[in-house]
């Protein structure tokens, strides 16, 4: 019953709680621009042998924000993500692009 109390009067504990509802928007709107880059990324590779990088860079770098922005808001990590730290940088690119069945020598 005291952490109850304690959460009730705890400014730090009010504040975590506006930074949650603003990654919730966040999140929203970052949920929309990855199925647009999904959605981009399909119609760019129906006319090309391979995958746009700067859609693969920024598609990638917009996944590790919103799983920064859950780790966030599950509590498991105190460290607020964007815009509150810098951007995540893409990692894990792949090196080549394979050869799709149809491709194949």
């Amino acid at each position: 019953m005291q952490a109850f109390k304690n959460n009730l009067t705890s400014e730090d504990f009010w504040l975590r709680l506006v930074f949650m509802v603003l990654h919730l928007v966040l999140l929203e709107v970052a949920a929309s621009v990855l199925v647009l880059l999904i959605v981009a990324q399909f119609l760019y590779r129906l006319f090309n042998a391979a995958s746009q990088p700067a859609i693969l860079k920024f598609s990638n770098s917009l996944g590790l924000f919103i799983h920064h922005s859950y780790r966030f808001l599950s509590y498991q990590t105190q460290n607020k993500p964007f815009p509150f730290n810098d951007w995540p940088e893409a990692q894990d690119m792949p090196q080549q692009e394979h050869k799709s069945p149809a491709q194949k020598d």
